[in-house]
């Protein structure tokens, strides 16, 4: 975690530039779109998001009560679309359009973690989250 803001870098082992890497991979370049994807390509990143999907939204429901607001609802939101994109399993994870939700929601889901240290930094943190995220690092 930062010093300033006590945001979490990893997450149960995960860390969050892997988590954002991963996501990347499949959203590709907001310029160009997503970058066409393998079948084998593809369920390896659903596993992979799938994981993270767990993890994020493990740490973000311990901490939700904490988020203030609009930016409360909001999580409360993404918390919801994450369970739902978890119910799905790993065959229909794979299919383009969900992968696609499923990295978008790992990208929204860390960023409220990061929000949720923010907003509550007098909490303390789980032991496995120890270092900055890199934007947030001096």
């Amino acid at each position: 975690m930062t010093a300033a803001t006590g945001a979490p870098t990893a997450f149960a082992g995960i860390s969050a530039d892997y988590i954002r890497r991963t996501y990347e991979e499949v959203l590709g370049d907001a310029r160009i779109g997503p970058p066409a994807q393998g079948d084998e390509k593809r369920a390896r990143l659903a596993a992979s998001l799938l994981i993270q999907l767990r993890v994020l939204l493990a740490h973000l429901e311990a901490r939700a009560g904490e988020i203030p607001g609009e930016t409360g609802k909001t999580a409360e939101h993404v918390m919801s679309r994450t369970r739902e994109a978890l119910a799905l399993g790993l065959t229909r994870a794979q299919a383009p359009d969900q992968l696609h939700d499923m990295a978008c929601l790992a990208r929204s889901l860390l960023e409220m973690c990061r929000l949720a240290a923010v907003l509550s930094p007098g909490r303390a943190q789980p032991p496995d989250i120890e270092t900055p995220l890199p934007h947030d690092a001096p």
